[in-house]
């Protein structure tokens, strides 16, 4: 009955622990890909076809 306790204890722990390990993760990658999009830098503009200029 102890050891029962223990395992389902050990792995109580162990979920939570990648719960939270998962959670921090998530938020990482998100705000990396905010700042990402964020920084991202529109394309110039194409030449343009008619001759003598824009």
């Amino acid at each position: 009955m102890k050891v029962a306790l223990i395992v389902l204890w050990t792995l109580a722990a162990g979920v939570g622990l990648f719960l939270m390990v998962r959670a921090r993760i998530v938020r990482a990658t998100e705000a990396l890909t905010r700042e990402a999009a964020r920084e991202r830098i529109a394309p110039p503009d194409p030449p343009s076809d008619r001759p003598g200029g824009p």
